[in-house]
């Protein structure tokens, strides 16, 4: 029996220890960690959809929490198509001139001074969509949400909740998904807007004159909209899915 008992300890600690080598956490989930370890991502439970079983990250990328009721759910605002060089970042500085191609040359923030709604001086329509996926932002394996995809889980049941210290968020299948109120950069000006009270979300999809969509919603209005297009070069969120 005392044999039986060590060999079962000794099995039980060759699993864990082969799950923590493997890079789970204690709850034996496993995160997906990006940029040299700073931030750290879960995915949600898959949701059921028209679109199929749709999996996002547990929050928006450079996010430091999934918790709605702090500002460290927001994370960053991305100008559509570029990837993570800098300008992301809310606090990051601003530049007035375009980018020659898709490549920017810069981690500022790109203002677009002359309305040409990108922050390319060629806009490139291919860029988070195509196969290869140029520019993308999420972790490896994961994208951005397609336009469908985005109908497809609002269809789920959307509502606008407080979060109880003064912010708002986007609740979808009874808070299976949480979206943070995390705000928009302008493009023209760059400044940080509607924090807490609004949010805007990219999608995959381009459309021509540089319109990219994007899924927005507002608590003022009570609405969520992903029938429009927003233009690229305004800096919105980006929440990941799994890649199918």
């Amino acid at each position: 029996m005392l044999r039986k008992i060590t060999a079962y300890i000794v099995l039980l600690f060759v699993v864990i220890t082969n799950i923590r080598s493997q890079n789970y956490d204690e709850g034996f989930a496993k995160p997906i960690v990006t940029e040299e370890g700073k931030f750290v991502y879960y995915e949600t439970e898959g949701l059921s959809t028209k679109e199929g079983i749709l999996v996002f990250l547990d929050r928006n990328l450079g996010a430091l929490s999934n918790d709605v009721t702090s500002s460290d759910s927001w994370g960053d605002l991305y100008q559509w198509g570029r990837a993570t060089d800098g300008h992301e970042k809310r606090l990051s500085d601003t530049i007035m001139h375009l980018a020659p191609n898709f490549v920017a040359t810069s981690n500022k923030f790109i203002i677009d001074q002359k309305r040409a709604n990108d922050w390319i001086s060629s806009p490139k329509d291919d860029l988070w969509n195509n196969e290869e996926k140029t520019n993308n932002p999420c972790p490896c394996g994961y994208r951005l949400p397609t336009e469908k995809e985005w109908r497809a889980v609002l269809e789920l049941g959307a509502e606008i909740k407080s979060t109880g210290t003064g912010g708002y968020y986007l609740s979808i299948a009874e808070d299976k998904l949480k979206l943070p109120c995390a705000g928009l950069r302008n493009a023209y000006s760059g400044d940080i807007q509607y924090q807490g009270m609004r949010g805007y979300y990219w999608g995959e999809d381009a459309k021509e004159h540089g319109l990219s969509s994007c899924m927005d919603f507002n608590k003022a209005e009570i609405t969520t909209n992903v029938s429009i297009y927003g233009y690229r070069a305004f800096g919105r969120s980006v929440r990941c899915i799994k890649d199918k």
